[in-house]
């Protein structure tokens, strides 16, 4: 475990990419869509030219941080080192044109022995459509795209980590985007202690007095657990923050945390900030996801710790995703006791943990400077560490903040050790200067309310809505029934809440609810066989929203003969709050033969009115078989024996393919499947489109 030091300061974070394919073109945030350079026939990332940095003086920033770690005032948690670099596409890397008009560079940058690296970029000018990703030497751990609405204020860009000590920087720019790209790599930040699980060790890891968040101590305060984020600052420096709501409950990005993180104006730009990094599993202390995360913020108002109350607010450069699920939290600013406290915060910079102390706070003038400050002489439950500075204590009946840490001695090795906190009254009135409190932020409405509740992002909580696109309940062939199943998943740890709806063939969305809400167990599902059975016959669409982030939906429609029921066509669920509609969707699979097989197409959106498509049905030698316009007057259609309908019926296609073009009429989403059924069983087979 890390020994505890007066300094509370968070790690930093990585991104794993998950590879999928989706209906719709990457969304342009860290994390989402692939680097042509990975997917794309280029050259190797061996053949891509490398640059090798010169080795750090690893003993040197060790005996340093040694002196750091164990300062009696606070001293930030130091993760990495910047190695000069001055990096540039017209001086380094590799070009390639990609043959469709865009062009590609890439560049190897390998820091010899770094457990991480992370860069800062001084220009970060591209032109539109334009896109840059980091990944490491083997191509499975992705950052980006970052875009030019990634800039910050100071004209660059800080990113975030990846684990290793090779990185790959990727730019393509698309065809006729013409000049604009001034780009300069200033900093590599070589990571050489206590980032990730691939070099976490019994010296690099929190204590094992920490508790996870998502262990039942946390199920009161899973609001408050949303807020708190781990954050970098100037690639090298680690900190916990969180967000604070404000009068105007407008939802505004404030993010409050330490003045001994966060310094000055250039180092707000710095932030990274990484949301729901928290261990999957109670008592794991480990396996956190850091694929949630942003770049960049603007200082706002600060006091020193020196002669102040300690803490920064700065305002994010961008509202965090939805999809995050973030929360504001609530705050105190008047300055009475609470009975106890309760510390949300990333010890060693690690997933989240959960603190409590069950005595009264008590005021103290730690540095002497007037009594800006809490002292907690104890935490009953779990700890703090270096990586916490910056986070909030809440108040155990209020569920409201009263202060940010700045220091102590508290650690899983010294239970009886005290820690120190800001107070959030003395933020509040802080030096009597606007760019010296919090009240002209957090009270934009001049109420001259002392206190206010948090919020979720956005005002009251945004589900989750998840799409659907084919459901039945209705005689099949012969003696079968049609009938639909639907499965939603709660791998959460609290219950939650799904409530489905129906839109029904030729009508318009948002149909209606036919079922709940249901609550669903902490890790358990929901499972409804035919849900449209009060409706029998009917085909459409179902949509189902849920109350948390990662709860699943799929269903199967199968038919039920006196024999038995087959399994029938698995449909998983499409996630509306992500997904982008595509112009052209493709089919890949067709199988048709009028004395068997017959194919089924189905086209849905999400919008009310009416669109327009052009299907287009092809051989496997690329013979164009059929053309046909459909309008679609509803949210959902389905043209059965789709190539007798197109006036092929007799023939025979194995293997073939189906594009469907968007050509009339602006959906919110769309999609569309083909259901290839078996005329002899009437056995389904779904398969889902891929963007053209």
């Amino acid at each position: 475990m890390k020994v505890a030091t007066p300094s509370k300061l968070a790690t930093t974070a990585v991104l794993t990419a998950v590879l999928a394919i989706t209906a719709g073109a990457p969304r342009v945030e860290a994390g989402r869509g692939l680097p042509p350079g990975l997917i794309q026939p280029v050259k190797t990332i061996a053949e891509v030219a490398r640059i090798e940095l010169p080795e750090i003086d690893l003993a040197r920033y060790r005996t340093e941080d040694a002196l750091r770690d164990h300062s009696v005032f606070p001293t930030p948690f130091r993760f990495a080192v910047a190695v000069g670099a001055e990096i540039t596409p017209a001086a380094a890397g590799t070009w390639e044109d990609l043959g469709d008009g865009s062009s590609l560079w890439r560049v190897r940058i390998v820091s010899p022995g770094a457990l991480s690296l992370n860069l800062g970029f001084d220009r970060f000018e591209l032109p539109a459509g334009a896109g840059l990703w980091l990944y490491d030497g083997n191509g499975t751990m992705v950052q980006g795209p970052y875009t030019r609405d990634n800039r910050n204020a100071a004209g660059g860009l800080w990113t975030a980590v990846v684990l290793g000590e090779e990185i790959v920087v990727e730019l393509h720019v698309p065809a006729g985007a013409g000049t604009g790209t001034d780009l300069r790599i200033a900093s590599v930040n070589h990571g050489y202690r206590g980032f990730g699980e691939a070099e976490a060790t019994a010296a690099t890891k929190s204590g094992a007095c920490n508790i996870d968040v998502i262990c039942p101590e946390g199920a009161p305060w899973r609001d408050q657990i949303r807020a708190a984020a781990r954050i970098t600052i100037s690639g090298a420096f680690l900190c916990s923050a969180q967000l604070v709501n404000n009068t105007a409950e407008d939802g505004t990005p404030y993010l409050l945390t330490a003045q001994h993180c966060i310094e000055n104006a250039s180092q707000a730009t710095s932030i990274v900030a990484f949301w729901n990094y928290e261990s999957p599993t109670c008592g794991f202390q480990a396996g956190g996801s850091l694929a949630q995360n942003q770049s960049g913020a603007n200082l706002v108002a600060l006091w020193e710790w020196q002669s102040g109350s300690d803490f920064a607010l700065v305002r994010l450069d961008q509202t965090p995703d939805p999809a995050f699920h973030v929360y504001y939290s609530g705050w105190d600013t008047t300055g009475n006791i609470p009975s106890g406290s309760v510390g949300i915060h990333h010890p060693s910079g690690d997933e989240k943990s959960i603190s409590f102390n069950t005595d009264p706070l008590q005021y103290d003038d730690y540095y002497g400077s007037g009594s800006h400050q809490w002292r907690i002489t104890q935490w009953e439950q779990g700890t703090t560490e270096g990586g916490s500075s910056g986070s909030c204590i809440y108040d155990p009946v209020s569920k409201l903040c009263v202060g940010t840490l700045t220091a102590g001695t508290a650690a899983c090795s010294n239970t009886a050790g005290y820690d120190i906190y800001g107070r959030m009254d003395a933020h509040w009135t802080g030096n009597g200067t606007a760019d010296g409190r919090l009240s002209d932020w957090l009270d934009p409405l001049a109420t001259g309310a002392r206190t206010l509740a948090g919020r979720d992002s956005g005002g009251a909580f945004t589900s989750q809505t998840w799409l659907v696109p084919a459901a039945a309940s209705a005689p099949g062939v012969g003696t079968s029934n049609w009938k639909t199943k639907i499965v939603v998943a709660n791998p959460t740890s609290a219950p939650q809440q799904a409530k489905i709806y129906y839109v029904a063939k030729g009508q318009f969305w948002p149909g209606s609810a036919i079922s709940g809400p249901h609550t669903i167990p902490a890790g358990g599902s929901l499972a409804i066989d035919d849900p449209l059975a009060s409706l029998n016959p009917t085909s459409g669409l179902i949509y189902v929203t849920v109350s948390a982030e990662g709860m699943p939906v799929a269903t199967r429609t199968y038919n039920l003969a006196a024999d038995g029921g087959t399994f029938g066509q698995g449909i998983p669920g499409i996630l509306l709050n992500a997904a982008e509609p595509a112009r052209t969707l493709i089919l890949p699979m067709l199988m048709s033969d009028p004395n068997r097989f017959r194919a089924n197409l189905g086209l849905v959106q999400t919008s009310a009115g009416s669109f327009a498509v052009r299907v287009r049905v092809h051989a496997t030698n690329g013979t164009v078989l059929a053309v046909k316009g459909y309008n679609v007057n509803g949210s959902y259609l389905q043209i059965n024996n789709l190539l007798n309908d197109m006036g092929i019926g007799s023939t025979v296609v194995g293997g073939g393919w189906i594009s469907v073009e968007l050509i009339n009429g602006a959906p919110v989403y769309w999609t569309t499947y083909v259901s290839i059924v078996d005329g002899s069983t009437d056995d389904p087979t779904y398969i889902m489109p891929v963007a053209g």
